[in-house]
């Protein structure tokens, strides 16, 4: 059965097209017109995905965002913007957004990030189905629930900060390029926004850091990239 994505924009036109477009791609689809019926599809259908426009009436996508998050803390969101400044690209990012694009936009290059954002949200799926803990100083990470624990809190990863956090821990002391991240997190149709990966990191930072600005594990490596530090 297909995967159910939910198509939240005020403008009809654009509905449709991706409604068509997508159906035809072998996705089931759902659609809001503004914010706050995307929060209601959030909550009573089970979505795989949510396509959520920016600028909406009753409830712009940044509201909407924010208590989808505290409804499905790990549902794929991929915003749709007709905004350029990179300053609404990064809010997005900042609060939980899975991935952006800019309006206006191929119904390939959508269907590309869709696939995409879906594969790593997905990528363990096939893991071992015994609990798999790997445990970096006080960072519990669960590899079958997709848990994250600091000094044995729960946090509140997106799914792009839990794969970076993954990718990272599992080898102490390896650098990553900002390519090499992109590329393992979120596959190769992203390579040219590398730099998203900064955004990402940074809202990782926040949560798993005791003081974000001296991290102790999510080390920048200046001009090439990250690293986790050698905590065993």
């Amino acid at each position: 059965m297909g995967k159910l994505v939910a198509v939240v924009d005020d403008e009809k036109k654009i509905r449709e097209t991706i409604h068509s477009y997508l159906n035809n791609e072998g996705y089931k689809i759902i659609e809001a017109d503004d914010g706050q019926g995307a929060v209601q599809l959030v909550e009573n259908h089970d979505i795989d995905l949510v396509l959520l426009d920016v600028m909406m009436p009753n409830k712009d996508g940044f509201q909407a965002l924010r208590e989808i998050r505290t409804i499905r803390k790990k549902i794929p969101v991929i915003m749709l913007t007709a905004k350029s400044e990179e300053i609404d690209k990064l809010l997005g990012l900042e609060m939980g957004a899975d991935d952006y694009i800019t309006k206006p936009f191929s119904m390939r290059e959508l269907t590309a990030r869709i696939k995409a954002v879906l594969r790593r949200s997905n990528a363990d799926d096939d893991q071992e189905e015994q609990d798999e803990v790997l445990t970096r100083g006080s960072i519990e990470i669960n590899l079958t629930t997709y848990e994250v624990k600091v000094n044995n809190l729960a946090l509140n990863l997106t799914p792009t900060e839990y794969k970076i956090l993954v990718t990272l821990a599992q080898k102490p002391g390896r650098v990553y390029s900002r390519l090499q991240l992109m590329n393992s997190v979120m596959g190769e149709a992203f390579v040219n926004y590398e730099r998203s990966i900064d955004t990402h990191v940074s809202n990782l930072r926040r949560k798993v850091e005791k003081d974000p600005s001296h991290p102790e594990y999510i080390h920048t490596v200046y001009g090439i990239g990250y690293r986790f530090g050698d905590k065993k």
